[in-house]
């Protein structure tokens, strides 16, 4: 692609991501963007600050230009300094401000995009990829702000959450697996537009091993607590044990008891009966290391979700995505919030794997076993802050993407975490299993 074909894709992909995050705040008074909700989420009008303030440090001052540098902004808005139940009281732009801080910022942006040749020698030009930084960093935020709305205590349910699309999943066996025979598959990728702890490309031999072909679903989760998965220590480890008393945990976030005994699920304060194709969602990993306890199998380490997601045998080689490496479509992956909440199971059998494995990018992010931490070859670019400074600690690697994650943070290589405790992330679980283990049905 030439520069200037290039300079044009960036300046229409940030600002789709901009419209997004305007049409995300539409429906929201003042106060709602101002007020914080939960001590672990912040103030949307935090995340709009900062999201302009991400955007000038990047697009502009990294790139020559300090017309709009601002220490002040700088340490109100800077996320690590300031953890997110600390940032309600932060002298924060109102929103008004903020909106007009966006807008200045991206039509100094847009000039500067103009003027600034893609220099393939410089890192941070090379192919856009500091601009796909920004991209990704404001999808990001978008996806936190709809974690922060879905945790709001009032009653008010946020209008674009009423009216998801119908179910479409064809019938299916939920519990049904898929083998994955031993051998080596490259993990990771070598492009040059995703973050550091995607890369290098590496080689990684795994043992054989079975993995769910479809998430687990919130009927098999409902067997899980009608089991008593909830109040059965043996089923939990001692840390995952002492959470789920100290905070009184007997389900998963949002899911509450029928009158009838059935169970209905909140969304964004909307209720609804809970389909039980549905992939299950919001539920932290200690909640998913129990299940799988319960149901005799054990969380996947993020290789053999990569395997399974990525390596094509016939080739060899990896996939940027599942089915190959045409980009998302509703047919493939539900992504984007095209549905405001998981599709049940069997919807997307075109976006299947080599190995058949199903709806592995879209619906929710996916726990895996694994502690987060750098790949052999790792290096920090552009910053330590994004991934090196989490590396060795608490975090545990979640895979896949969920239906609030848009098309540009969507891929196999793509790494989020988060501590074992947090639920409010748009996360399920799926099982992986001994290449010989029996079906058990759970």
């Amino acid at each position: 692609m030439d520069d200037t074909a290039l300079k044009e894709r960036i300046a229409r992909r940030l600002d789709a991501g901009r419209r997004e995050t305007f049409r995300l705040l539409a429906p929201l008074d003042d106060d709602a963007v101002h007020r914080q909700t939960d001590p672990i989420m912040s103030p949307l009008v935090w995340d709009l600050g900062h999201v302009g303030n991400y955007e000038e440090l990047w697009l502009l001052r990294k790139l020559g230009d300090d017309s709009f540098a601002d220490a002040r902004l700088d340490r109100i808005y800077d996320a690590f300094d300031n953890p997110r139940w600390t940032r309600a009281d932060l002298p924060l732009l109102p929103r008004a401000d903020a909106v007009e801080y966006l807008r200045d910022v991206r039509a100094a942006v847009r000039r500067r995009l103009r003027a600034t040749p893609l220099d393939p020698h410089a890192p941070l030009l090379a192919d856009g990829f500091v601009y796909a930084l920004v991209e990704q960093h404001e999808a990001q935020h978008q996806e936190t702000m709809l974690q922060a709305l879905d945790l709001r205590p009032d009653a008010q349910a946020y209008p674009r959450a009423t009216t998801p699309v119908g179910a479409t999943g064809r019938r299916v066996d939920d519990t049904e697996r898929v083998a994955v025979p031993a051998g080596p598959f490259t993990m990771g990728t070598d492009a040059t537009t995703v973050y550091d702890n995607e890369r290098p490309a590496h080689r990684v031999d795994l043992p054989a091993f079975a993995l769910d072909r479809y998430p687990v679903t919130c009927r098999r989760w409902a067997a899980f607590l009608t089991d008593g998965g909830y109040d059965r220590p043996e089923l939990w480890g001692e840390r995952g044990w002492a959470w789920r008393g100290e905070h009184d945990v007997t389900a998963p976030q949002g899911w509450i008891r029928g009158a009838n005994g059935g169970w209905l699920v909140r969304r964004f304060h909307a209720l609804s009966a809970l389909d039980p194709r549905e992939p299950v969602e919001h539920v932290s990993w200690f909640e998913a290391e129990a299940f799988a306890r319960w149901a005799g199998g054990r969380l996947p380490t993020e290789a053999e979700w990569e395997k399974a997601a990525a390596h094509d045998p016939a080739t060899g080689g990896s996939r940027t995505y599942p089915w190959g490496e045409a980009p998302p479509t509703p047919a493939r992956a539900n992504v984007a919030r095209t549905r405001w909440g998981p599709a049940p199971v069997g919807s997307h059998p075109a976006g299947a794997s080599a190995y058949g494995v199903e709806q592995l990018l879209g619906d929710g992010y996916e726990w895996t076993a694994s502690p987060f931490a750098g790949y052999p070859g790792y290096a920090t670019f552009p910053y330590p802050e994004y991934s090196e400074v989490f590396f060795g600690g608490d975090y545990r690697v979640l895979r896949g993407a969920s239906w609030a994650s848009r098309a540009c943070v969507t891929r196999n290589s793509y790494r989020n975490w988060d501590h074992p405790y947090r639920r409010q992330i748009f996360a399920g679980v799926r099982l992986a299993w001994a290449p010989d283990a029996p079906a058990s049905g759970r």
